[in-house]
């Protein structure tokens, strides 16, 4: 009986043929519903769509899970080999290979013809393996692609769908706004996006320069005080609190207090979640002598916490030992982007033709198996066809993970190659399309995860735009970054926060904690200031590649002011929505491991109705963005 409330408290009412299955997992598996449900977001994850908990579902379900655990019951059995069980020194079989150090990994290729027009890299006469390419399905670990044991034959997660194939082509798939009109496109009479739209970074571009892998323990250490002492004073000016509520949390505490810091876990295994359990508060050196003290949430009715989360706690610590949260100060408001209204008016003429138009995409570019980039081709045609203002594109271009980069399994032009491979890879794969594009202004922002990026560290700086052979209408911008697009402030970051949090988060279901797990973790980003909060990030065996973080530059990624439009692609399915008044979009992937993805495009009316009946000059208008944008997540 206690199950099905366990069950029913984190699935929702279930029919009771469901139930059973449920709870015959519960038993043969030996797991709780918490660990249950987690396996249930990672399978939903991983199959690329949203997954009804009907019956049909759930098999296939338990027969994932099932092989998930024989195959983690094999490799635990695998005995480690011994001296006496060592296979023989092999034959050396290529007499270039002196040390048979290759061990014929690298095949003898025929010499190319004299005079030809391609170059080709040595292809591995071997496929990358399954470990490198995805990590093992674990709890709270991310299915960077399909599980070596998945098996079902229909799955559109384990089939690959060639682009010619796939699956309901333009189809949009959710809508914000949809009372707003889309303009017919192109709009008539506009030559280029230089008349309509004026372009103003908010960052500083110098200082993205930073030498990588150079940090020194006692800045990290001072960088991440001052996050708490700041969020401190934040707290203490948008709450009123006196001097005197502020405690050391390791103190012994009878009554009351206000304690603040950073939420940190003392979980080992990262294979592992944090959990209720595992969670405690570390203050600042300053404040409480950079200790940490365990949490006790069991006051609360209901939270939301992750590692590295910046919070604020009314608690007592009668022993010293343990902090017993009564409730959480609610973090501070920071203020909205808003402008003059001559600023305003301006604005609204340059789009007198009509609104502005925006696509927003984000790597990876291509599927899993070719460096076709169909993909990227196709959006390009939807982009010579309709020429937007704008277009957003997020890293990876060319990922550093895709199995032909890593062994060099492509062909290049050789008679117009000048630079390294993959900068030529770039320019005759991506760059050519982008040449295409010449109505619009091209906004290219990295990921860490750009085989072409010399700085792989986030905050990360631009790629060279000369090197990459792209024309003068692509703007090279930092990740992350925050501009304004006229008025419209955006920020954009390539680093998969949402992904990442949504893996991270320990929370419990009660009142004022959001359902939405897109809202819930895009809140975060928005309430924490900051374009990448969790710390630290999450490991390679986690979501299968690594996130690079320097702690010491991440004042980078903290936000100049409260965008209007926030972009973070995510591994999560597209969506958008209105997160603290901010339009919240991931376009999710171009294209998936397996299949081609999704894309956003925005349409922005004039700010018109924000300026009808004010006539102040000096009065700051918000630019309420959220009322004025049609945004939808398409399918390529």
């Amino acid at each position: 009986m206690a199950d099905a409330e366990e069950l029913a408290d984190k699935f929702g009412d279930l029919p009771e043929d469901i139930m059973v299955e449920l709870q015959s997992m519960l038993r043969l598996y030996t797991i709780d519903a918490d660990e249950l449900f987690i396996k249930w977001e990672a399978y939903c994850i991983k199959m690329g769509e949203d997954v009804k908990m009907d019956l049909k579902n759930v098999f296939a379900f338990k027969k994932d899970v099932q092989q998930e655990f024989e195959a983690e019951m094999r490799s635990k059995a695998r005995p480690g080999p011994s001296s006496a069980s060592r296979p023989a020194p092999r034959a050396v079989k290529n007499p270039g290979d002196m040390f048979n150090m290759l061990d014929g990994l690298v095949p003898n290729t025929p010499k190319s013809a004299p005079g030809t027009a391609k170059r080709r890299f040595d292809k591995a006469s071997y496929e990358t393996p399954l470990a490198e390419r995805t990590s093992k399905l674990a709890v709270g670990s991310s299915p960077a692609g399909p599980h070596s044991s998945f098996q079902l034959p229909n799955s559109p997660a384990t089939t690959l769908i060639p682009f010619r194939n796939r699956l309901e082509p333009g189809k949009v798939m959710e809508v914000l706004n949809p009372q707003i009109a889309i303009p017919p496109l192109p709009l008539p009479g506009v030559e280029s996006w230089e008349s309509r739209v004026e372009l103003t970074v908010q960052i500083d571009r110098e200082k993205f320069g930073y030498k990588t892998m150079f940090q020194k323990l006692t800045q990290v250490s001072q960088y991440l005080d001052d996050r708490i002492n700041n969020y401190a004073d934040l707290i203490q000016q948008e709450h009123n609190i006196p001097d005197d509520d502020f405690c050391n949390p390791n103190s012994i505490l009878p009554e009351e207090v206000v304690v603040v810091g950073r939420i940190v876990s003392d979980a080992i295994d990262s294979q592992k979640r944090s959990n209720e359990a595992s969670l405690l508060l570390e203050s600042s050196r300053g404040r409480g002598e950079g200790r940490r003290t365990p949490l006790d949430l069991s006051n609360l009715k209901g939270y939301s916490f992750f590692p590295g989360m910046l919070v604020a706690f009314r608690a007592t610590n009668p022993t010293g030992k343990k902090l017993i949260v009564k409730s959480i100060i609610s973090p501070p408001k920071y203020p909205a982007a808003a402008s003059v209204v001559p600023l305003l008016e301006r604005e609204r003429d340059r789009l007198a033709q009509g609104n502005m138009n925006v696509f927003i995409a984000a790597g990876p570019y291509t599927t899993d198996d070719n460096l076709d980039f169909e993909a990227l081709v196709e959006l390009v045609d939807k982009i010579e066809e309709t020429s937007p203002d704008v277009v957003f594109l997020n890293g990876p271009f060319i990922d550093a993970d895709h199995s032909k980069v890593k062994f060099g399994d492509f062909e290049l032009d050789n008679a117009a190659a000048q630079g390294s491979p993959l900068d030529e890879l770039f320019k005759q794969k991506i760059s050519s399309q982008l040449k295409r594009i010449t109505k619009s202004l091209v906004i290219i922002v990295p990921s860490t995860r750009d085989a072409v990026s010399k700085h792989i560290a986030f905050p990360q700086d631009v790629l060279p735009r000369k090197q990459l052979g792209l024309p003068a209408n692509v703007k090279m911008l930092t990740n992350p970054c925050v501009i304004s697009i006229n008025e419209v402030v955006f920020g954009i970051s390539s680093a998969d926060i949402l992904f990442h949090l949504s893996m991270e988060e320990v929370k419990s279901a009660g009142k004022g904690i959001e359902v939405n797990t897109f809202h819930r973790v895009a809140d975060h980003v928005i309430t924490q200031n900051n374009f990448y909060p969790l710390f630290p990030p999450p490991s390679k065996t986690q979501v299968g590649y690594v996130t690079p973080i320097d702690v010491v530059w991440l004042e980078l990624a903290e936000f100049p002011v409260k965008p209007d439009v926030l972009i973070l692609p995510s591994n999560l399915p597209g969506t958008v929505k209105v997160v603290s008044g901010a339009v919240t979009i991931n376009p999710g992937f171009l294209s998936t491991k397996r299949a081609s993805g999704t894309y956003a495009f925005m349409t922005v009316e004039p700010p018109t109705e924000i300026l009808a009946g004010n006539h102040d000059p000096n009065a700051q208008l918000k630019h309420q963005v959220y009322h004025r944008a049609r945004v939808e997540i398409r399918r390529i």
